[in-house]
């Protein structure tokens, strides 16, 4: 009997419990653990460029090769419901000895498109301060770096090029924000944006999947990112920039206290408007990356409920509602 596939890791999501399916994935991460009854269970995440799936393996799963992280893997598997929760098991695994990256998820912007859009955001910076700061840092080897560097381990955006495109949704809807509060400085709002998550671009490597660098670990991108501008803030000083003290005190600021809390991993909280803008502008792109991934990775489409989630610690209603444009009345 042919067993129906290769299916990605988003058509694998959409699968009824019973169903049967090969597809090719790499394995992002790898848990082994005994069972209750001395045997061997191991756990894979399993990633493409659609998304991620896990599977279980059981002593009983026709394996060859050697199973490892970073691995590119054939697996024919079933998908069944296991305390309610629909569960992949692998019956078979063939590992190949192919290149990753094709399987790596990236941000579904060009990486053209996205660096294109950061130039003409640090362009339109009128502040001659502020402009010179970003000439400073952002140097063709930080935006390239910015352009493969994810926003996260597990969370959001946290694939290749995700900090860039996470940095920039941050920055639009600062913008729209500085239109509605007339108030607010446009420019140091936007530099701040730009710069918030700078440090990740050290508290990151990208190998198969994102790993946390020694600094990254010891220090975090919060402290990174500030050493970042501190450190640019002193070039410029030494090129004969006079650079305002009060200035430097509120970058720094909006980069400090952009987690918003010390619950969350900011030294401070935001103590002016900007800092707070930014701050809920940073939090809403990575909340509503959260609701639409969990939508697409809905496991009940008929209760419209997603199991709950203990990291977010509440589920979420997965059902959209289209509107009536285009239907016509009874």
């Amino acid at each position: 009997m042919s067993i129906p596939g290769p299916y990605n890791s988003k058509q694998v999501a959409e699968l009824a419990p019973g169903s049967k399916f090969w597809g090719k994935f790499m394995v992002s991460e790898k848990n082994q653990r005994k069972t209750r009854t001395g045997g061997e269970l191991t756990t894979l995440r399993l990633v493409d460029q659609t998304g991620s799936l896990e599977a279980v393996v059981w002593d009983n799963c026709q394996l060859q090769g050697d199973l490892s992280k970073g691995a590119v893997i054939a697996m024919q598997a079933d998908t069944s419901l296991y305390f309610n929760r629909r569960q992949i098991t692998a019956r078979r695994i063939k590992i190949f000895d192919e290149d990753p990256t094709p399987y790596m998820p990236s941000a579904p912007v060009p990486r053209d498109a996205l660096v294109a859009e950061l130039h003409l955001l640090t362009e339109s910076l009128a502040d001659q301060h502020l402009s010179a700061l970003m000439n400073t840092i952002l140097t063709p080897e930080c935006v390239s770096q910015m352009s493969i560097t994810p926003a996260a381990k597990r969370i959001h955006h946290n694939y290749l090029g995700g900090l860039l495109e996470h940095t920039l949704a941050v920055a639009r809807l600062c913008e729209q924000a500085s239109q509605q509060y007339h108030d607010i400085n446009r420019d140091l709002l936007i530099a701040g944006a730009i710069l918030h998550d700078i440090g990740k671009i050290k508290e990151f490597e990208t190998q198969v999947t994102p790993e946390y660098t020694v600094s990254g670990k010891l220090l975090g991108h919060i402290v990174m990112g500030c050493e970042m501008v501190d450190q640019a803030i002193a070039q410029l000083r030494r090129q004969g920039h006079d650079f305002p003290a009060m200035l430097e005190n509120m970058i720094k600021h909006l980069i400090l206290s952009h987690h918003g809390s010390l619950e969350f991993g900011s030294p401070v909280k935001p103590l002016f408007p900007e800092a707070f803008l930014l701050h809920v502008m940073d939090n809403l792109d990575a909340k509503m990356f959260v609701y639409f991934e969990k939508m697409t990775l809905s496991e009940n489409a008929e209760q419209y409920v997603t199991p709950y989630d203990s990291f977010h610690q509440q589920q979420f209603f997965t059902y959209r509602y289209q509107g009536t444009e285009g239907q016509e009345g009874e």
